[in-house]
């Protein structure tokens, strides 16, 4: 009987090791190097997002020179495209389209700022001797303005008594002027030269960017994985630029609306005040208030009347006001609707980023980030904070109580 459970065991035992034997061996070893240790950080590790997300800003920042043209030219693009596109359907190739398109833009670009040069030069430099008749104007509404000047009447009437004992000096004032016109003609080379870079950038990326997209796509080695990919993108190529191309043209019409009014109520230069208005309204809600005080300030300088300085103002503020109210939505309907709150983190932070050029691109850059996190499901709550319908497409849901307190909407 000993024998026997002896051999008994022993069976039981290679059996057990032959069990063992067939287990994966990386398993095995895996499991016996592994115990105990902190599993090593995924790719979906909080910190890895975190620091991703510091290096691309961080990127972002330091590269601005380089991004900010490519930028531009990127938005010129996608404003762009659509035009060639019809060019490219009556018959034109893609470069001769493309050619066109720049060739038209540029030239209304040029025209533009012929015609602006002169009128937005002489106001700038006669802006510091505006400022101070403006303030002598209205003194009793910049009284603190004025403790300096009294300061320096008492001064000059307690050393009225030295005056025989000094010697005569002859001193020369020179007008103030914000622009120097040296800085001015040595920035002028940099200015052309950066808008003829963005002149070629979009002409290639008009001409050729179909062309490396697909060239792109064919890493893909799923025929169906790049088919969804680039019907994506176009989508995303198509109503962007359509948003872009509607937006420019509603602006180029509040620019003419604008210069009309002005030109009404007797403001000089209207047409300087209308491409402002056009400009500043790339960025709502802050370009109109901005526009509305320049206004204000070139009037008070302009006519001795604190009343027709606020007409002038209240003019150009009615203006854009129902260009922002009825016009607006009237034509983009939802694709520009984005919370104000949204749209003023979005102009600190580009204009943090990059200065002046990304308080322009700042909405433009939103849009875009917006209607690329709606196309894919996993980044869709990203657009619903952008200002995208919360309700994913083809899905019901209960619509979104906007305007009312979270305790009413909940």
């Amino acid at each position: 009987m000993g024998f026997d459970g002896a051999g008994r065991m022993k069976d039981a035992q290679r059996q057990d090791r032959a069990a063992e034997s067939r287990l994966p061996r990386y398993e095995v070893s895996s499991n016996r190097y592994r115990l105990g240790r902190a599993p090593a950080p995924t790719s979906h590790s909080p910190w890895v997002i975190c620091i991703a997300v510091i290096l691309v800003l961080g990127a972002i920042y330091v590269a601005s020179s380089l991004l900010v043209p490519l930028t531009i030219s990127l938005v010129a693009y996608l404003t762009l495209r659509p035009g060639v596109v019809r060019l490219c359907r009556i018959g034109l190739s893609q470069t001769v389209a493309s050619a066109t398109v720049i060739l038209v833009f540029f030239s209304v670009v040029a025209l533009a700022a012929i015609l602006l040069y002169t009128p937005l030069q002489t106001w700038l430099a006669d802006a510091p001797e505006s400022v101070t008749r403006l303030r002598e104007k209205f003194d009793q509404v910049a009284e603190p303005l004025t403790t300096v000047d009294r300061a320096e009447e008492q001064l000059d009437t307690a050393t009225s008594g030295l005056q025989g004992e000094s010697a005569e000096v002859t001193v020369s004032v020179e007008k103030p002027s914000i622009v120097d016109p040296e800085y001015l003609i040595n920035k002028t080379g940099h200015v052309l030269a950066f808008v003829a870079a963005i002149g070629v950038l979009t002409f290639f990326m008009l001409c050729n960017g179909d062309d490396v997209l697909n060239r792109v796509l064919m890493v893909l080695q799923d025929q169906e994985k790049r088919d969804q990919v680039l019907e994506t993108v176009g989508e995303i190529q198509e109503s962007v630029g359509r948003y872009l191309g509607q937006i420019t043209l509603i602006n180029l019409g509040l620019g003419l609306a604008v210069t009309l009014v002005m030109w009404i109520v007797g403001m000089p230069t209207p047409y300087l005040w209308g491409a402002m208005a056009m400009l500043f309204n790339f960025v709502p809600y802050l370009g109109p208030i901005a526009g509305t005080l320049v206004v204000f300030v070139a009037a008070g300088t302009a006519f001795d009347s604190f009343s027709r300085a606020a007409l002038m103002a209240a003019s150009f503020w009615i203006t854009t006001a129902v260009e922002g109210q009825f016009v607006t939505p009237a034509i983009l309907g939802k694709s520009l609707k984005v919370g104000s709150l949204v749209v003023l983190v979005a102009v600190a932070f580009w204009g943090f980023m990059w200065g002046i050029p990304g308080i322009f691109l700042s909405v433009p850059l939103l849009i875009v980030m917006r209607q690329v996190f709606a196309s894919f499901n996993v980044t869709y709550p990203l657009a619903v904070v952008l200002g995208e319908d919360p309700c994913l497409p083809g899905q019901p849901c209960e619509p979104l109580k906007e305007d009312e307190p979270i305790a009413e909407a909940v």
